[in-house]
């Protein structure tokens, strides 16, 4: 079960980067814009632009692994590993989810003090439409806070 702090988190506004590897162990990643964790508090959806997910797709169809990082413009972070599920196209709600999220993470960057063209570049600066919905079963949760508990598994 993900944590409620984590959950709060990973709804926004946060940094989202998406991690698979493929059968040589060779990592690969994409930022994602939004993503929404399901009543049973364990499966989440990531909402990848499609063009920045031909890398990870693959890797999770052959061995499933994924691991999710989310991080608030303050620092706080968090790492969530799992088992891929599915993939479908995004829909219309899935647009306004990642509009919404786009939003409140560009005045989040800006509250933080991020210059504006930086905060900008950050959260509204590439393309995201279309983009695919990857669904997956989160089996572990760390901290990944700079400073000494950065790593801890929480439970």
């Amino acid at each position: 079960m993900i944590p409620d702090r984590v959950i709060e988190i990973l709804s926004g506004p946060s940094f989202v980067q998406i991690a698979t590897r493929d059968e040589s162990l060779r990592p690969a990643h994409t930022y994602a814009v939004g993503a929404l964790v399901h009543e049973d508090r364990q499966t989440v959806t990531v909402l990848v632009p499609t063009a920045r997910a031909a890398r990870i797709l693959p890797h999770l169809e052959s061995n499933g692994r994924v691991a999710l990082g989310i991080a608030q413009a303050s620092h706080e972070a968090y790492q969530l590993k799992g088992t891929y599920l599915a993939t479908r196209p995004t829909d219309a709600d899935d647009l306004a989810r990642q509009e919404t999220y786009r939003k409140a993470l560009l005045a989040d960057a800006r509250r933080a003090g991020f210059p504006e063209e930086i905060a900008w570049a950050l959260t509204q600066g590439f393309a995201y439409v279309p983009s695919v919905a990857v669904t997956f079963r989160a089996e572990e949760v760390f901290l990944q806070t700079p400073g000494p508990g950065a790593g801890t598994r929480l439970s």
